[in-house]
């Protein structure tokens, strides 16, 4: 059972355990403002990020602990502190100009990221236009930038583009079983002007930005093994409520099954562990690929899912209800391990690769 010192190891002050834990529960399509307050003063999305940007510069071990130990009391929450760190990951592929003009605000800012839509991008008169639509903008109910994806109409290549929130205008279209509260809703550009200094490559770095080893390992692998910490703190919460709740039960078959799932958990949580210090460790990165690493991130978010679920029958009719933790716990995984980057077709990849049908182990 994950214990509060292993809170603090991940660096998660009292107060702000707190407050996660105090609206743990919500399913509205945002996280309250008090606790968004919180996350910008925890800097806790910038810890991937360099020194010289007001980061960490933690490492990937580091980063996992953090997320898994903050989903363990809130899955939503986790979900946003990951996805907008990897929007920070990011910042080096901009323009000086526009990393400046982010970093230089008065609050940390949030910066919520998509490839999923179509947008394009046009000149007209001298002046870069951005129209579009995308899905899946988690966040973005607080962010105050958001990267997009276009296509170039002079090139026919796709570039990144990064726009003031504000731009964007929001259709609240997450209404869903689990993950609620970290509003993914969509966005739309109506023939929005940008300035060049705000297009971004997707194959390479400004020269003059400061890296840290986060930014340079495949954002594909380094993603998955964030969801997958996701995943696991999520089930480590659940397990956790049902351990209380069993507690005061007579002793009987379901403690039995409550070791199992806690055997499997741990299975999970030490792969992931290992995974992550090894495609780290820059000696030993060799013996990762990222058709591999992506595969063992499904495992592990699809473990996750399968203990959840044992958990959720383990405690009984009690968990039809909604005030119990474990109903929210199981929605939460269920929709975080159907994301696509940990997808069947990462399973797909790894089997073909082993074959010899394609890709590399």
């Amino acid at each position: 059972m994950t214990m509060e010192t292993d809170h603090e190891r991940a660096g998660l002050p009292a107060a702000l355990r707190s407050g996660i834990r105090a609206h743990a529960d919500s399913d509205g399509d945002e996280l309250p403002a008090e606790l968004v307050t919180a996350l910008r003063r925890s800097g806790l999305t910038r810890r991937v990020m360099s020194t010289t940007y007001g980061g960490a510069d933690a490492s990937l071990p580091d980063f996992t602990r953090t997320l898994r130990s903050v989903a363990e009391l809130s899955g939503s929450t986790a979900w946003l502190v990951m996805v907008w760190s990897q929007g920070n990951l990011v910042l080096p592929r901009l323009s000086s100009a526009a990393r400046t003009r982010i970093l230089s605000g008065p609050d940390v800012p949030f910066i919520a990221a998509t490839s999923a839509g179509k947008g394009t991008l046009s000149e007209r008169d001298g002046v870069l236009r951005v129209s579009g639509r995308w899905d899946y903008l988690s966040g973005v109910c607080h962010a105050q930038w958001v990267l997009v994806h276009c296509e170039d109409e002079a090139t026919r290549r796709t570039v990144g583009v990064v726009l003031p929130a504000d731009a964007v205008r929001i259709e609240r279209t997450w209404q869903v079983m689990g993950l609620a509260a970290t509003g993914s809703h969509s966005g739309v550009v109506d023939d929005v002007s940008v300035r060049r200094e705000h297009l971004y490559p997707l194959d390479a770095y400004d020269d003059a930005a400061v890296l840290t080893r986060h930014d340079l390992l495949p954002h594909r692998m380094t993603f998955a093994l964030h969801m997958a910490a996701v995943c696991a703190g999520m089930a480590r919460g659940a397990l956790r409520d049902v351990s209380e709740i069993l507690r005061s039960s007579p002793p009987d078959h379901r403690r039995v099954e409550l070791g199992e799932l806690s055997g499997r958990l741990m299975m999970a949580e030490a792969a992931l562990d290992r995974a992550s210090a090894q495609v780290w460790d820059e000696t030993a990165a060799g013996d990762w690929t990222e058709t591999g690493i992506s595969g063992l991130a499904r495992t592990i978010c699809q473990t996750a899912a399968s203990v959840t679920q044992g958990l959720f029958g383990l405690s009984g009719s009690r968990a039809n209800f909604t005030s119990v933790p474990i109903q929210r716990r199981l929605r939460d995984v269920l929709a975080a391990s159907s994301h696509a980057n940990v997808g069947p077709r990462r399973a797909a990849a790894l089997g073909e690769a082993l074959t010899g049908q394609g890709g590399v182990l």
